[in-house]
């Protein structure tokens, strides 16, 4: 919240300076195309490719008509800079240059191959370069939080659980050897011994994969073995935190198909990219004679998975479809906001 407000207050403070600045220096010839120029500004964030459209578009036809370069480039290279770091790949590497080109063209017809063309190139190289350098660090920030909290989770998890199931079979371990038992009683002593073991080796196997994310693909290979039926692929090469979130939806997704509504089950994975946001739709179709449950509402795995999606900046919506089935849907941006 505080990160929003904060980033609010500087698109609000920049779009102010950058008005002033037109308007004292006599930069604008035509007044709709400084308001195209400026106005998108303010939602840059959550629409950058086409606030960066927009803007791109309106800098071209301005510097055509006379617009001075100095100050009438500002907003370009602003939404360019934003574009670049928040955008999806297409609109890193294709619309980002492509605006930059159509302006670049602009200041050549305008004011020749040096002053123009040359001046332009370079400032549009500039910012497009400087919000990749900008997107990789981000990229890079958001993967060391990520190794971070699982680090910090499987210290949790191994100064709690490991050591109570460590104690669990001492002890058991120690009254087998005190205390005289029966042959039933002996069997049922064995049975905790081994589940008590195979739980510790769970729990260091986990702790040991903690640092390289969940396995999806045996996961859901493993529910297929059971009956689920799966169409669609995840989501792939995406950072580590967003990688992680996904594969623990569609893991949730799948266990949760599989035990409600039963064999035979359809789960469909469709992921929707957007300008610098990710979907992931979830939808169960019961299979043959399941009937498909009608769950009221998530349990803790859901709870916790919107918790962390919103942590993203990101939502989660679920409920049940008709005449059967059920939804997940979670849509959050491809970077966390607020670091820009």
């Amino acid at each position: 919240m505080l990160n929003a407000f904060r980033a609010r207050f500087w698109d609000l403070a920049l779009g102010s300076a950058m008005t002033v600045l037109f308007a004292l220096s006599g930069t604008a010839v035509a007044l709709p195309l400084a308001v195209a120029q400026l106005l998108p500004l303010f939602w840059r964030r959550r629409f950058p490719a086409a606030a960066l459209l927009i803007v791109g578009s309106a800098t071209a036809a301005h510097t055509v008509l006379g617009m001075a370069r100095a100050i009438g480039f500002f907003p370009a290279t602003i939404a360019l800079y934003t574009a670049a770091t928040h955008g999806s790949p297409r609109v890193k590497w294709v619309l980002c240059p492509a605006v930059g080109v159509a302006m670049a063209a602009a200041s050549a017809v305008r004011h020749g191959p040096v002053e123009g063309l040359l001046m332009a190139i370079v400032t549009v190289t500039v910012a497009w370069l400087a919000g990749m350098e900008r997107s990789e660090h981000l990229r890079q920030r958001m993967e060391r939080a990520a190794a971070e909290d699982r680090e910090r989770l499987a210290r949790r998890v191994h100064d709690s659980l490991a050591r109570t199931v460590t104690v669990m079979l001492l002890q058991t371990e120690a009254l087998r050897a005190t205390t005289p038992l029966d042959s039933a009683a002996e069997q049922r002593i064995d049975t905790v011994l081994g589940a008590g073991r195979s739980a510790l080796a769970e729990v260091r196997e986990a702790l040991a994969a903690a640092g390289s994310g969940p396995a999806l693909g045996p996961r859901l290979e493993m529910l297929r073995g059971a009956g689920l039926r799966i169409s669609g692929h995840p989501p792939a090469r995406l950072p580590a935190p967003l990688q992680d979130i996904t594969d623990r939806l569609i893991t949730e997704a799948a266990t949760n198909a599989l035990r409600h509504d039963g064999p035979g089950t359809l789960l469909t994975i469709t992921t929707v990219p957007g300008d610098g946001t990710l979907t992931v739709r979830l939808t169960t179709e019961p299979g043959g004679s399941a009937s498909g449950s009608q769950r009221a509402g998530g349990g803790f795995g859901l709870v916790s998975l919107t918790a962390d999606i919103h942590g993203y900046g990101g939502e989660l919506t679920f409920g049940s479809r008709h005449p059967a089935g059920w939804q997940l849907e979670a849509t959050f941006p491809a970077l966390v906001p607020g670091h820009d």
